[in-house]
């Protein structure tokens, strides 16, 4: 990690978000890879204290979490004020002002959520539409008036969706795609697609889209001769949480192989069996594929700055709800007079 460059983009982004934690606590992951950040974030925002959650994953030890977090403090000068835990029980929960809905401190079911003073808040590191009621009981926020905004990943100054393109470029890559005058299928919907569709054909692909609303796209004449001939397929579908390829798919990974040995499978969303793909021996990449409706990288794996921005961000709609739930308790009409006043706020549709 180039702690200087880093630094540098958590300071500005601080500045661009007018992010300003001074006095507030805020309940966060401890994590790996650029995901160790956002405590740091937090801290150098001005806050009071950060409650750093954590356990063991396959990604490192929880151990290993604590200790790189607290040497990130340690050369950024805030080790006063993080803590790094791992229980879900333990105490300090309780004194959260700003609780994050990152990946260790999920889920926030009734269980967790009672545990929360009356005056939390809770800020979803993205988008709104995003929302998946098993890990976040919005139910209960509701009932314990805990107020829950999403952050537009589209406002001006953070632009989130921009990166997707860049990402389906890198995992080619990594797969010996020169994506210069080859033939590519996207599965996939909605901006994902137009995005890595738009990207890809920039820089000279040739672009198929295999659109995942039509039943049985993949067996479609259309586009088992465009996968006949595609050096290879990204799977960029976020939203519908069928399963494309593998058993009970559309298709099974011996039909798509059967289709052209030599197809290489990017994948960053979508329902597809990664471990049968691998079987009958088509190149993929990542070496792991998240379950529907995650991503298997995120516009991370470009570098810090598009987590730091979004992060960011989400903190600074943490911040805005805090403030306003000091002066009104309804946390119904904190979401609609956020989402109105500010369009880095964005109200959840669902109701849990």
């Amino acid at each position: 990690m180039n702690l200087l460059r880093v630094h540098r983009l958590i300071n500005d982004a601080i500045r661009t978000f007018s992010l300003d934690l001074n006095g507030l606590r805020i309940l966060t992951e401890a994590a790996t890879g650029y995901y160790a950040l956002t405590p740091l974030i937090a801290a150098l925002a001005g806050a009071e204290r950060v409650y750093a959650l954590t356990r063991d994953s396959c990604y490192g030890p929880a151990t290993k979490v604590r200790d790189d977090t607290m040497e990130l403090a340690h050369c950024w000068g805030v080790t006063d004020r993080i803590e790094v835990f791992c229980s879900r029980d333990d105490p300090r929960i309780k004194d959260a002002d700003i609780v994050t809905n990152l990946g260790f401190v999920r889920p926030l079911d009734a269980n967790f959520l009672r545990r929360l003073k009356p005056t939390s808040v809770i800020s979803m590191m993205w988008e709104a539409w995003e929302y998946r009621p098993e890990d976040l009981d919005l139910g209960e926020c509701r009932r314990l008036g805990i107020p829950v905004l999403g952050t537009n990943e589209h406002y001006p100054d953070l632009q989130t969706f921009g990166y997707i393109g860049l990402l389906a470029l890198k995992l080619l890559f990594a797969l010996d795609i020169e994506v210069y005058r080859c033939n590519i299928v996207i599965l996939g919907s909605g901006e994902f697609c137009r995005i890595t569709a738009a990207t890809l054909q920039s820089e000279g692909a040739r672009v198929i889209v295999a659109d995942p609303g039509l039943e049985g796209v993949l067996k479609t004449e259309r586009i088992q001769e465009a996968l006949q001939i595609a050096d290879a397929i990204v799977i960029v579908e976020h939203r519908n949480r069928k399963m494309f390829i593998g058993p009970r798919g559309d298709i099974s990974a011996e039909e798509l192989h059967a289709i052209n040995p030599a197809l290489a499978v990017a994948h960053i969303c979508g329902g597809v069996d990664r471990y049968s793909l691998g079987a009958v021996g088509l190149r993929c990449y990542p070496d792991r594929f998240a379950a529907p409706g995650y991503m298997s990288l995120a516009t991370d794996y470009l570098g810090p700055k598009p987590l730091v921005d979004l992060h960011a961000a989400g903190l600074k709609v943490g911040e805005l709800m805090w403030h306003k739930k000091q002066v009104l308790n309804d946390a119904k009409q904190i979401e609609q007079i956020l989402a109105e006043e500010h369009s880095l706020c964005q109200c959840l549709t669902q109701e849990g």
